[in-house]
């Protein structure tokens, strides 16, 4: 068998009015973010996937937040235009999401314990 080599793709042609590295962008009306002492508020801004990291600007008081991905915990959707997002040590609430598709998460096997599995105790509290 031959060895064959691999080709690097072209690349994709560069946009003149689009940014580098940006996945999906939002526009949000609000978001409250707190890590350790006082909360940053921010009315009216943008959100927006960068590589591996999520950022949020906000233009009054203009500031920016930027966490990496992989230190998110979890993102939740509360009721129909709030995303919370939270991670080891910091809460972030945006509002006002525009656009955002949610899929709700099923489980289509329930969980069933044999009689002798250690975690049969938690069952019966």
């Amino acid at each position: 068998m031959t060895l064959q080599l691999l080709k690097r793709p072209r690349p994709l042609p560069a946009f003149r009015d689009e940014e580098k590295g940006i996945y999906a962008q939002w526009k949000i009306k609000g978001f409250y973010y707190r890590k350790t002492g006082i909360p940053k508020i921010a009315v009216k801004g943008v959100a927006r996937v960068r590589y591996a990291g999520l950022e949020v600007e906000g233009k009054l008081p203009h500031f920016t937040i930027s966490k990496q991905l992989v230190n998110i915990g979890y993102v939740e959707h509360v009721n129909n235009d709030i995303l919370d997002v939270r991670g080891c040590d910091f809460r972030l609430l945006i509002f006002g999401v525009q656009h955002v598709e949610v899929k709700p998460v099923r489980d289509d096997r329930k969980l069933e314990l044999s009689r002798i599995s250690p975690f049969h105790c938690f069952k019966i509290w």
